[in-house]
């Protein structure tokens, strides 16, 4: 991928740890990432039993208003900001199921650049204030997923500097494929540029989220896309707009029907290409030309045989 921070050695992830640090992020807000990240979370910890962790950086805390909708969880113990400031991450951590925990989100944590910005002296220090509090618990998990915000500021740099993998959301509108670019080409770039010896980042993928898949100019912009990254570093699923996702972001997830099972199959499929990413990278520095995932879960809108074998463990 041209867009690539830096490459690793299967070897040295053996060495440093097996936890995978995962951010879904774009530049423009409003393009599914909360929903699609706590899919990710969820479908790991429940389908296929990996131990996870959620934590909702975004400023608006929906990820944690749909986590606390799916498992009726209404007090959290401390919120990230509160854990932040307090320099213990533990603290916020929530059990909601036997594999899946989460550490709350809240509307403070858009202040939380100033208080970084007060009370730590030094620029690195600023930006690895969190990877330093993550590397203390991390290892306790399977997948880390980080909700982020829309911005580029030291809330995210933070946050990036602690991400193994980006996968970045990318609504159909001009806006989001701009905010794309600016993404991969000068945000994450700048970053490396400036701490490239302590960064492991790397862009997975480019998720794309279409609204509405007759109209002419989200194709376009589909193709545009395509075009600009390559096809192969591109994930295979298109997240198209579906009454049972926006359900989910209002009343929580559900596993009770046909439907369900087939968003935990789309998401069965895209942790499946994401760890074909993933080993692209680790054991050849870059995603081949010609790879092309194959679906395992869901071809099409048909449930393959694995597909109907799913089960989430806490849902159903």
């Amino acid at each position: 991928m041209v867009y690539y921070i830096c490459s690793r050695s299967i070897l040295m992830r053996e060495v440093l740890s097996m936890t995978y640090v995962i951010a879904l992020s774009n530049q423009k807000g409003g393009v599914g990432k909360t929903t699609n990240n706590v899919m990710f979370a969820i479908t790991l910890a429940t389908v296929f039993h990996k131990k996870v962790l959620h934590i909702d950086m975004d400023l608006q805390a929906n990820s944690t208003f749909m986590l606390g909708m799916t498992f009726n969880k209404s007090n959290w113990p401390a919120s990230i900001t509160r854990c932040l400031n307090d320099k213990d991450l533990s603290k916020g951590i929530t059990h909601l199921t036997e594999n899946l925990d989460a550490i709350a989100g809240d509307s403070d944590f858009r202040n939380w650049g100033t208080w970084v910005a007060d009370h730590i002296k030094g620029v690195h220090e600023r930006t690895f204030y969190f990877k330093k509090l993550l590397d203390k618990i991390k290892d306790d998990y399977d997948f880390i997923f980080i909700d982020t915000p829309p911005a580029t500021d030291i809330k995210v740099d933070n946050i990036m500097v602690a991400t193994d993998y980006v996968i970045v959301v990318q609504e159909t509108k001009r806006f989001a494929f701009e905010g794309s670019k600016e993404l991969t080409n000068t945000y994450l770039q700048t970053l490396y540029d400036d701490f490239s010896d302590e960064i492991n980042v790397q862009v997975a993928g480019i998720l794309l989220v279409m609204l509405d898949k007759t109209h002419t100019v989200e194709q376009l912009i589909v193709d545009k896309t395509v075009k600009y990254f390559g096809k192969q570093n591109i994930f295979n699923a298109i997240i198209k707009s579906h009454l049972r996702l926006e359900n989910y972001g209002e009343y929580g997830v559900q596993f009770e029907d046909y439907h369900d099972r087939a968003m935990f199959a789309l998401f069965s499929d895209l942790y499946a290409e994401l760890m074909e990413r993933i080993d692209q990278f680790e054991s050849k520095g870059d995603i081949a030309d010609d790879y092309v995932y194959t679906p395992k879960y869901l071809n099409g809108k048909k449930l393959t045989p694995l597909g109907k074998e799913i089960s989430a463990d806490g849902l159903d």
